[in-house]
């Protein structure tokens, strides 16, 4: 179980459902069990002393007997007032529990419908108040990230129109969903208030041109950027600079179109976990992952084309991942996913810092637009 699951799966709050007769007897047969027990300690301790009759009861053993019997009943009412001011406490706080609960369901809904207002300062005054929210409602993190996530999933125009008035609609609607980006990346950074590492993140066919994910730490959860448009207008870039794709993560880059525009893994460390770019399609963008670590984990390039783009390795180095352009046979579904297609755009190794652990091609003869480190031949390659 990861730890969003745990978070959003908190113990419920304890509810007393105890008759308060029995509540009482119950705490009263506690006390006197304590007592007995107390006093045969006490009584083997003093070496079990016997009990001497001194002859017919006085006037003042009698008073004594009186005191002692009043103290025990006032020890009962004590334990008795004890658990009745206790229910009345515990039903004070499970009321007040209630409450906050329902005042942070009412925010949940205010901030959804904010993010669904006409108005763009509406519907960004809604992003903020539904990303404070996950920070205070740990159980229902999940259920608030989920929807900053379906706000990008909404349909959104992959380059501006040319009438000035939607051009200025697109461009507001842009800056929305670039405010959301950036909330949900900070929470992914390391010393965030409130860290929302490990909880799971769907951009399942979003429209990204601009994002910056730089020195995100992806340590847990599904990660899916399926079938998601990364195009980039002009220096508008999508960065993924010194993030760490560690253990337990699951990062789908499956069906992405890398279209336009420039996104960045530099100094990317995949140090574990699964992150996949198979059947992703590079057809216009600049990808660079100039001095990344593939120090360990799968990173899979299969059925992956290559049309038009330039894929840039300068300086990455390849200690013990599992770089997959290969083809790859799923035995327990009898399915081979067909190797890496390049047709025409540049994936370039030639300058790598370190090829101790080489990717796989399965291929005998070098592809055009594919560049490996001089004195490296294709066939040598598993």
């Amino acid at each position: 179980m990861t730890a969003a699951e745990r978070n959003s799966n908190p113990a419920p709050r304890g509810v007393m459902r105890w008759p308060l007769g029995l509540h009482i007897a119950v705490v009263l047969v506690l006390a006197v069990t304590s007592a007995i027990t107390v006093l045969g300690l006490l009584w083997l301790m003093l070496g079990v002393p016997r009990v001497q009759v001194s002859g017919p009861l006085k006037p003042s053993d009698t008073y004594d007997a009186i005191k002692i019997a009043l103290a025990v009943v006032a020890g009962v009412g004590g334990v008795v007032a004890l658990v009745v001011a206790y229910r009345r406490q515990h039903l004070s706080e499970a009321t007040d529990a209630r409450e906050y609960d329902k005042a942070l369901i009412e925010r949940f809904g205010a901030a959804a419908e904010q993010l669904g207002a006409d108005q763009p300062a509406v519907r960004m005054t809604g992003a903020y108040a539904m990303a404070r929210l996950a920070d205070e409602w740990p159980q229902e993190r999940q259920m608030c990230i989920d929807v900053l996530c379906g706000y990008l999933r909404m349909p959104h125009a992959p380059d501006p129109p040319a009438d000035d008035q939607e051009l200025a609609s697109w461009q507001r609607e842009r800056a929305i969903r670039v405010t959301v980006l950036g909330l949900i990346a900070a929470h992914l950074r390391d010393g965030a208030p409130a860290s929302w590492q490990g909880y799971d993140l769907d951009f399942t066919g979003a429209v990204l041109d601009e994002a910056d994910f730089r020195g995100a730490r992806f340590t847990g959860g599904n990660i899916l950027f399926v079938k998601t448009l990364f195009a980039g207008h002009g220096t508008d870039q999508i960065v993924f600079d010194e993030t760490e794709f560690a253990d337990g993560s699951y990062v789908y880059f499956r069906l992405a179109e890398f279209r336009s525009g420039t996104v960045r893994f530099n100094r990317a460390t995949f140090s574990g976990g699964w992150v996949t770019f198979d059947s992703a399609r590079f057809t216009g963008a600049r990808v660079n992952f100039r001095d990344a670590a593939f120090a360990g984990g799968e990173v899979p390039f299969e059925d992956a084309e290559f049309s038009a783009s330039t894929i840039d390795f300068n300086g990455a180095t390849f200690t013990g991942s599992t770089v997959n352009f290969g083809e790859h046979h799923l035995p327990s579904i009898y399915r081979t996913v067909p190797p890496a297609r390049f047709s025409g755009g540049i994936v370039d190794l030639s300058q790598v810092a370190d090829f101790t652990h080489p990717p796989r091609f399965g291929l005998q003869e070098l592809p055009p637009g594919l560049r490996l480190p001089p004195g490296t031949n294709i066939a040598d390659l598993p």
